[in-house]
């Protein structure tokens, strides 16, 4: 990313799809304006019948790709002597990077080239440099991206990628996501690796995952983007709602299937695989489902579909007093299997008793196919799981209580 101005970023040219939709600025409060002949919306609440819409805050939608943590403080930390670190200038740098289809063309912002990165290299690296901390420092002006965990995108080779090769000069798209953990979340690669394969596991949709050799870095390959490198359009649960990224926990699962009732052209198949989605979560002690944490895909807005499992690791070895990120039935307290199959029930679901049997039996069998991970982790994630399985499994709430070590013996 080259940036050619000291000024502070003040509108922004919007692109949807590649389409010119409308102008973003900046002035007593946020405004957007489409064009008269916009094509398509940015977003479903923001239709194009209405052409000018005014703002407080950052829209949601905008709002959703900027990056909250890690990637927003080391952005801040190498511009700040520079130009004005503001939300503006996140969405200039993201420019045509972002999860989804809407990009960014800014006056003094300009994307160039950057070496693509071979999957394969990633994975295996043994050198003795911290190669997180280089992939960082070679893409981070190019990663803007949600969430608080230390991540960074990257642009994949296009021969090891899968997708076809683009034209010579073609800018290409960051479609691995890279994942490390830090002193506070210590294994947190191994932890989302194990999770997530327990999804797969219960036949829950996921992106394509991996955990590097050395267990510091789990890679996941954008599932925004198909298979000729052209995106499809994102939009969190969190925009969906019309909340900004600060009210993240304040909601319901009940209310996000509301949305899917709403908004989902298959909406019997999405809140089953929202109940699922969340029975995993309890039984993995996922104590960070958020609204960020579940989306809605589509190429037509008439279309829309939840997207795959992504985010998901056990917050409880971190936090045991962990609860759930949303509430449940008016509760955050993780829930015994009565309060799980009565919301499940209460979303339409079919056979949630047999659902929830069956995910724990498979839960169950894939974490003895993973011992040799679970045993290579300090804290015993193992244990901890399958007191979640059992109180998810039972009739009544059982008291959190310390777990003697599970292991492969046992």
């Amino acid at each position: 990313m080259k940036i050619k101005t000291d000024q502070r970023i003040r509108q922004i040219d919007i692109k949807v799809a590649g389409a010119p939709v409308g102008i973003l600025e900046k002035k007593a409060q946020f405004e957007f304006t489409y064009h008269s002949d916009a094509p398509i919306p940015v977003a479903a609440a923001m239709p194009t019948d209405t052409r000018f819409y005014q703002h407080g805050a950052l829209f949601p939608i905008f709002e959703m790709n900027i990056p909250e943590g890690f990637i927003r403080h080391r952005i801040t930390e190498k511009l700040r002597k520079h130009i004005q670190v503001d939300d503006m200038l996140f969405l200039a740098l993201q420019g045509n990077s972002g999860i989804g289809c809407i990009t960014y063309e800014t006056q003094g912002i300009e994307q160039e080239n950057v070496t693509a990165e071979n999957l394969s290299e990633i994975l295996s690296w043994q050198g003795g440099a911290d190669l997180f901390e280089e992939l960082v420092n070679k893409h981070l002006l190019q990663s803007s991206i949600s969430g608080v965990q230390p991540k960074v995108m990257v642009p994949e080779a296009p021969d090891k990628s899968g997708f076809e090769e683009t034209e010579k000069g073609a800018l290409i798209l960051p479609s691995l996501i890279v994942k490390s953990g830090d002193e506070e979340y210590p294994q947190l690669a191994i932890n989302e690796y194990i999770c997530m394969q327990l999804a797969k596991a219960c036949q829950i949709e996921t992106p394509e995952f991996w955990l590097s050799d050395n267990q510091q870095l789990f890679v996941m390959r954008r599932f925004d983007l198909k298979e000729d490198g052209s995106c499809r359009a994102m939009e969190d649960m969190a925009v969906m709602q019309g909340k900004s990224t600060n009210d993240k926990y304040r909601s319901s699962y009940e209310t996000i299937s509301k949305v899917l009732s709403f908004y989902s052209s298959e909406a019997k198949a999405d809140n089953e695989a929202l109940f699922k989605m969340l029975v995993h979560s309890c039984m993995v002690g996922n104590g960070d489902a958020h609204l960020k944490n579940y989306a809605m895909l589509y190429d037509d807005i008439e279309d829309m579909r939840l997207s795959p499992l992504y985010d998901v690791v056990n917050t409880q070895i971190y936090n045991p007093a962990d609860t759930l990120a949303l509430n449940l039935c008016k509760s955050k307290i993780f829930p015994e299997r009565k309060r799980i199959i009565d919301f499940g029930k209460s979303i339409g679901v079919k056979k949630c008793e047999i659902i929830v049997d069956e995910m724990a039996d498979q839960v169950r069998d894939e974490l003895e196919k993973l011992v040799d991970y679970t045993e290579s982790m300090d804290a015993d994630i193992k244990a901890i799981i399958l007191e979640n399985i059992h109180r998810s499994t039972t009739r009544t709430a059982i008291k959190v209580h310390s777990v003697r070590k599970y292991t492969k013996h046992n």
